[in-house]
Formats: structure tokens, sequence, C-alpha cells
């Protein structure tokens, strides 16, 4: 007798999840392949989720987003992927950002930044890495220096998604070199692609994870408002990206098991079964057992925040 696994989502949350599921079927499977081989931005992709609201969902309603939670985020972001996993990179640091400023952002900054976000009229970035420096956060050289009304910033970034076309990038800074702990002195500004002096100098080619860009950011002689300081206060800059990345790994995560569903569909469908002896063959000998786990491939992928 069949049975049926209660998922613990919400009629709303389902609802979500298969419109997602509809547009991943529709707009990305179909041309995934050639926009991955040709390593192809996918303008045309990313527009009509800006249309059907994807860059609003984990932004608050008061914001004009869906206020979806980090669970229904992770299972958007597992749809997404079994389509191509790039376009979850286009999301990711947008996502990001917006909990930055949702955690940490004044009041002017929430009413400034996130309904343009919700829209996708902004699109969000968020850069740490030097060249200099992967892991080692602490030791960034970028600087930012108090001028009157604006902080001037010069240094390069590495490894940045979405350097290209975003509109903010959450930059990590040395507002403070002196100080040490080196973190202490580090701080997060919303660096705005409209002022000038910041620019992607290159991209950066990748064996993988092609479509989406990364690309190298240089700030010469940027200068950035001091209100685009996230939440006012120098310092505060290491902790405030250690808590966002949180927000990147679910999606990272995510993506794992996006992927792993999108294999199992392939190697499930019926048909092109060959003739007996043939590798190909004797591997499907496993399917059977394998349809069960393509049930549920998730596993404990749902164990986080709710």
């Amino acid at each position: 007798m069949a049975t049926t696994v209660d998922d613990g989502l919400t009629t709303e949350q389902r609802d979500v999840i298969a419109l997602v599921r509809d547009f991943v079927d529709r707009e990305i499977i179909p041309v995934a392949h050639h926009l991955e081989y040709d390593d192809t931005y996918p303008e045309q992709i990313v527009g009509k989720m800006k249309e059907l609201g994807f860059f609003g969902f984990a932004i608050d309603e008061q914001w004009g987003g869906a206020g979806l939670n980090m669970e229904t985020y992770a299972r958007i972001c597992e749809e997404i992927a079994r389509g191509w996993m790039s376009i979850t990179g286009v999301i990711n640091t947008h996502f990001i950002v917006a909990f930055l400023v949702q955690q940490f952002g004044t009041d002017e900054q929430k009413q400034r930044f996130l309904p343009r976000m919700a829209t996708g009229e902004y699109h969000a970035a968020f850069s740490m890495s030097e060249p200099n420096c992967g892991s080692d956060v602490q030791a960034i050289r970028t600087r930012a220096v108090r001028d009157d009304g604006f902080y001037v910033i010069d240094g390069t970034k590495m490894w940045v998604t979405n350097g290209e076309r975003s509109t903010v990038v959450a930059t990590l800074v040395k507002t403070d070199p002196t100080t040490r702990p080196a973190h202490k002195g580090m701080s997060c500004i919303l660096a705005e692609k409209k002022y000038p002096g910041l620019s992607a100098s290159k991209h950066i080619h990748k064996l993988g994870y092609k479509g989406v860009e990364t690309t190298e950011l240089v700030f010469e002689n940027n200068r950035q408002p001091a209100a685009n300081l996230l939440g006012g206060v120098e310092g505060k800059g290491f902790q405030q990206m250690m808590a966002a990345i949180e927000v990147g790994r679910i999606n990272v995560a995510s993506r794992g098991v996006g992927v792993a569903q999108r294999a199992f569909e392939l190697d499930l469908r019926p048909g092109d079964r060959r003739a007996p002896g043939d590798p190909v063959q004797a591997r499907r000998h496993g399917d059977q057992a394998r349809s069960g786990a393509a049930a549920h491939p998730e596993g404990g992928a749902h164990q986080g925040p709710r």
C-alpha cells in the first residue's frame, strides 16, 4: 500500500515551491546545457525571475518581499539547482546582503535598499576575499578612510559572484588597520556602483559553475557616503559578515541536494536500456535500490533553521 510522507510544509510553502519547480522545468532546464557550455550569463532567466518576485523571496513583507523562512528558501534553492546550479549563485549573494541589511542595517538603510532589492532593481553582491588572502579574512588590505561625510575606499577584491552586474556590493574593509585583534578594525560598507572608482576589472575563468559571473573588483579612490556604513558603526564588519555567510551556506548545501535530485531523475528515466553485458546495463541493475533513495535524496538536509 502506498504511503504518504508529511513534509511539514504549509499550503503556501508548497504553492511557492511548485511555482519555482514549474519555472525551472519551463525556463531553465531546456537552455541550461547551452548556457553552461558557452559560459553565458542567463539574462532572460534573471529578468523573468525578477518579474515573478524571486529576488524578494527572503526579504520581509514590510519591505515588499515575500517574507519566506529559511526552510522554504532552502527548498527553493534545491529546485533551482535541479535545473541549473549556477542560477542559485545569482540569488545567493543577493539574499546574503538582504540578511545583512535586515539584521544590522539602520532604519534609513532598510528603507533605501530593501524595497529595491525585493524587486530586483538593486542586485546585490558580497565581497570579503582578496588576492593576498582567502579564508584568512583578517588579512584583508582594502582600506576605507573617513573623509567628512564619505569613506574613501582603495583596494582589490577577488572571487566576487555577481561582481559585474550587481548594483550594490557589501564590502568588508579595514577602517582601523592598527587595532588588534585585526577583526575589530573591520567594517562593512554597502558600496554602490553608481559612485566612480569602483569597477569589475576582469572575469575569473573557472572549470565549472559557468554562466554566473565571478570577477575581480577594484576600488580606486572610491567615495561612498558615510550613510552606507552598515549599521552606522565601525568595527562590526567581521561579525556581520560571519553571520551573513550562514545564509550562503544554506544556499550552497541546497544546491547539492538539487543536483542530486536531477541526477536521480535522469538516471531513472525509462527507456534507453542497453544490451546485457553492457556496463551501463549492469549499472542499471541498481535502479530499484536507488529509486527508494530518490524519493528523499535530501536525507537530513532540512534539519537547519525553520
